[in-house]
């Protein structure tokens, strides 16, 4: 139930407003700087023990999270018109993507998610429900790169209006 939603191309946040109306919102998990892990890392292209900007948000519909976003950032990213990427607090990063930014963005990575993943662990802590099924992509403005990883929680599935059940 979830294919519509793990492979729209453009912004999850502009999908959730449409679905949610006033009930979306934005709860900041953290922001600050950190050693990516390793897939992170190695899928930006930089040293693993690298310092980056590391935010952390939940993607809500009311009280329910629907979605547990994890973005890195390396240093260079951040200088110039991005340099706001450190300040964003509530406003959604995607507005920021896809906004007035010419930002391009790779490929979309599709994973199953196993309760090993790191991405599935920060979820479950942050969010205290386990994903099963995650995407990631690589946002370059420039030569100047950002990872974005986003899980889908099971409230999102419940309230999916997708036809087809492949994802489930």
């Amino acid at each position: 139930m979830l294919r519509q939603w793990i492979e729209t191309p453009g912004s999850l946040t502009a999908r959730m407003r449409r679905r949610c109306g006033s009930g979306f919102h934005v709860v900041v998990l953290g922001e600050h700087w950190g050693r990516p892990w390793r897939d992170e890392a190695m899928r930006l292209g930089i040293r693993t023990g690298r310092h980056t900007w590391i935010r952390e948000v939940l993607l809500c519909n009311g009280a329910e999270p629907w979605i547990y976003a994890r973005s890195v950032i390396p240093p260079e990213t951040l200088a110039g018109p991005l340099r706001r990427l450190r300040r964003l607090g509530r406003t959604p990063l995607g507005r920021v993507l896809f906004g007035r930014y010419p930002i391009r963005r790779g490929p979309i990575e599709v994973a199953r998610l196993g309760t090993a993943d790191g991405l599935c662990r920060r979820a479950l802590e942050q969010a205290g429900v386990r994903p099963r099924w995650a995407r990631r992509s690589v946002f370059r403005a420039g030569d100047r790169a950002l990872l974005v990883s986003e899980a889908f929680l099971p409230p999102l599935r419940e309230h999916s209006d997708d036809e087809a059940r492949p994802w489930q």
